[in-house]
């Protein structure tokens, strides 16, 4: 059996495991692949390497003169039938609104009714 939880450093969330029959801890920054994945034995542990591997990507990042990969960026893509996808439109139309702000306010009401945290972007 595995639960799990999450970090955030700079930005970048990290979903950390717990596999209780290896007794230990594993994590993976969510959406960017060219992070390596951390383990360790206890919760300072793996915050510990959490914080070195972002540290090293972004310094790494640096040198080479490129933009950091950011998980969250707010753009996604989202795919639906034809029918929805028209339906939605028509209604944007209608609205002088556009699909997108259709979509948000869609997504805004679902967060709402069903109790979803927006994280806060604290660092831990």
């Amino acid at each position: 059996m595995q639960t799990t939880d999450t970090l955030q450093y700079k930005r970048y969330t990290c979903q950390v495991f717990y596999y209780n029959v290896k007794d230990c801890l594993s994590g993976r920054v969510v959406g960017v692949g060219e992070i390596p994945n951390v383990r360790g034995q206890t919760l300072a542990e793996i915050k510990a390497e959490f914080h070195r591997v972002v540290d090293e990507y972004l310094l790494a990042c640096e040198k080479a003169g490129r933009k950091p990969a950011q998980a969250f960026t707010g753009k996604y893509s989202i795919r639906t039938s034809p029918a929805i996808h028209e339906a939605l439109a028509m209604y944007a139309m209608g609205q002088k609104m556009l699909l997108s702000q259709v979509i948000q306010q869609a997504l805004n009401e679902f967060i709402k009714n069903h109790d979803i945290e927006i994280p806060n972007r604290e660092e831990n």
